[in-house]
């Protein structure tokens, strides 16, 4: 242990006591922290972290994901914030709690979409999931909701709804034209989720992983979306083959084993959908963003906190100009801005992690908290506690899984190794006597303010 990570807890007066970050006055956060944390980014050995493995098995960097976008995301989020929450930079002169944060954050996002170079959810539901759940194994209809999910009937809370004035979550545009930007690319992967109107997609086919791609030029990624959905609509002619994206190799649109009125996706009767999809109209909010931003509400939200709804009606906002109700791919799409797929999964991490409180007199837990505690004792890497905790809550909504009932945590190991990578990148784990010098600050706070720090000081 490093003099207990400088000992900032001896002068933190009281316990954070967190409620839904909607609630709370923004806080009001230190600039020479957010400048620290910025500076310690911007120094950090940044090359090789964040990477995907290709089509070929070679592991290169993601061409969605930058060091610098993530830099300018955490800026952003920590001083204008979203609602009145800002991204956590730390506390008492201690900017390594801010990059900590910064750390389990990031390497959450590493772990649900960098890690894959993935924007835009893929189409994932294949023989298993329809065989679990009922449906049709990759078909189009998995842009509407995939395992019995219905994305375009995610409702907002009354309470939302309420602070909206009325309503939070975005209007369903049934012309709403939509072709994702990006898409899985092993061999056979299923093309890019899209969304149309009846009038220009009637019934939706699905994707077979086994036809075979002979000589064709396959479509731009910017390809005439009238255009693309003719194509899409001769599968039943066996037409719609081999031309979905540029590195294809296997795969292409079929209606064979499929009804009359298309392929169709799983219920989804929590969301009062008694029978399967057949059409994507409407069918525009699949997930998005570095932590996958997922239905209308959700979107709603991004528009309300930090888009144009919140420019419109007098809030700040990080990206005024962009309605996510009306656009909601500008996330992933390129001409968007690079930090915005960013904050997206740091808005999830805001509402769901990081004010993360469960009062309970057995599980009781504060994600806040265990953070400080772990930085105080010194980082222990073999002591994962604080950070299986936030894997925890991000992929199955607790801290503690499976206590919750949600089944146990996925891919804890991975999600480990890039914590570890992103603290040794940004230089927190150095040598004992290195991390003491990150505590400088912490102790020039202590000494403007008369107090020294001994070991049982208190």
């Amino acid at each position: 242990m490093f003099l207990a990570a400088c000992a900032v807890s001896l002068v933190v007066v009281g316990e954070a006591s967190l409620v839904s970050p909607k609630l709370l006055m923004k806080p009001a956060q230190s600039s020479d922290l957010v400048t620290a944390v910025v500076d310690a980014l911007e120094h950090s050995d940044s090359e090789g972290v964040l990477t995907y493995t290709d089509g070929s098995g070679e592991v290169v960097p993601s061409t969605l994901y930058t060091w610098e976008g993530m830099i300018q995301a955490i800026s952003d989020t920590a001083t204008t914030g979203i609602g009145n929450s800002t991204f956590w930079v730390g506390e008492a002169g201690n900017h390594v709690y801010g990059l900590v944060n910064v750390a389990a954050c990031v390497a959450q996002m590493m772990s649900e979409a960098i890690a894959y170079n993935a924007c835009d959810e893929n189409n994932w539901s294949g023989q298993s999931a329809a065989d679990a759940v009922g449906g049709t194994a990759y078909t189009a209809t998995n842009a509407c909701g995939q395992y019995r999910q219905s994305y375009q009937n995610y409702q907002c809370s009354a309470e939302d709804d309420a602070m909206a004035g009325g309503k939070m979550a975005c209007d369903v545009d049934p012309e709403m034209t939509i072709r994702a930007t990006t898409q899985a690319l092993y061999p056979g992967a299923p093309a890019r989720l899209f969304c149309a109107p009846r009038s220009k997609v009637p019934k939706a086919p699905r994707w077979d992983r086994d036809v075979e791609c002979d000589a064709q030029t396959p479509f731009a990624d910017d390809v005439d979306l009238n255009e693309y959905f003719d194509y899409v609509n001769n599968a039943a002619d066996n037409m719609s083959k081999c031309k979905d994206y540029p590195t294809i190799q296997k795969g292409g649109w079929t209606f064979e084993g499929c009804s009359e009125a298309g392929c169709e996706n799983s219920q989804a009767p929590l969301f009062n959908q008694s029978d399967g999809r057949t059409d994507v109209e409407g069918c525009c909010w699949w997930g998005r963003g570095s932590i996958q931003t997922t239905g209308v509400c959700n979107y709603g939200k991004l528009n309300w906190y930090m888009g144009k709804r919140a420019a419109d009606e007098g809030r700040d906002a990080i990206f005024p100009e962009i309605d996510f109700c009306k656009n909601p791919e500008l996330i992933c799409d390129p001409s968007g801005p690079p930090e915005l797929k960013w904050v997206t999964g740091i808005y999830y991490w805001l509402n769901s992690v990081q004010s993360y409180d469960l009062v309970d007199s057995e599980r009781g837990w504060n994600y806040l908290n265990e953070l400080k505690q772990w930085v105080d004792n010194g980082m222990n890497m073999s002591d994962w506690s604080f950070f299986d905790g936030s894997s925890g809550i991000v992929n199955r909504g607790c801290h503690d899984p499976p206590n919750c009932g949600t089944g146990e945590m996925h891919g804890r190991e991975h999600r480990r190794e890039h914590f570890t990578q992103l603290l040794t990148a940004m230089k927190v784990l150095t040598s004992d006597e290195d991390r003491a010098l990150l505590c400088l600050p912490g102790f020039l706070v202590l000494g403007l303010l008369g107090l020294s720090w001994m070991p049982n000081a208190l």
